[in-house]
């Protein structure tokens, strides 16, 4: 459901590739990409090869998995603090469906969790709003985009043309 792609096997590939490239050793063959990605599970493509460069341009020693992870944890962090008040809003408007605290606490997890690994507020939302349908057992109604705004009233659509 989520367009931003996450950390996969072939990621982890090129981030020891290129790990092997600036610190000038041989890959070794093995399961190596398989440990990496189970590690990094959940973090942005994106992010963790973004965060493998940024490392290699600030610092001399061995890439490991926990620097991919702290970086990539500031950049979600970043990203949340950015949306704050957005979320708070979308948070009030669905407080205002009668939605249970679970559902609630569910939205507001998928959410922050699709705007932390860089997806756009409406795509987090559409997405949010859909995993939420989907805990509450509605997943035949769930809506096909995000709530929004009530449509405005038919005279005041009569007005404007």
């Amino acid at each position: 459901m989520t367009g931003i792609k996450t950390v996969d096997v072939y990621t982890c590939r090129e981030i020891l590739r290129i790990r092997a490239g600036v610190e000038q050793y041989a890959a070794p063959d093995g399961f190596g990409e398989y440990y990496w990605t189970e590690l990094l599970r959940g973090c942005a493509e994106s992010d963790a090869l973004e965060a493998t460069w940024e490392h290699y341009r600030t610092r001399a020693r061995p890439l490991m998995p926990a620097d991919i992870l702290g970086r990539a944890r500031a950049r979600h962090n970043a990203r949340l603090a950015m949306v704050a008040g957005i979320t708070e809003r979308l948070l009030r408007e669905r407080t205002g469906l009668d939605w249970s605290p679970g559902r609630i606490a569910r939205w507001q997890n998928t959410f922050e969790t699709e705007v932390g690994r860089g997806a756009d507020i409406d795509d987090a939302c559409d997405t949010a709003d859909f995993d939420a349908h989907e805990y509450s057992g509605n997943s035949d109604t769930a809506p096909p985009h995000a709530l929004g705004p009530p449509e405005a009233p038919r005279e005041t659509q009569l007005c404007r043309s």
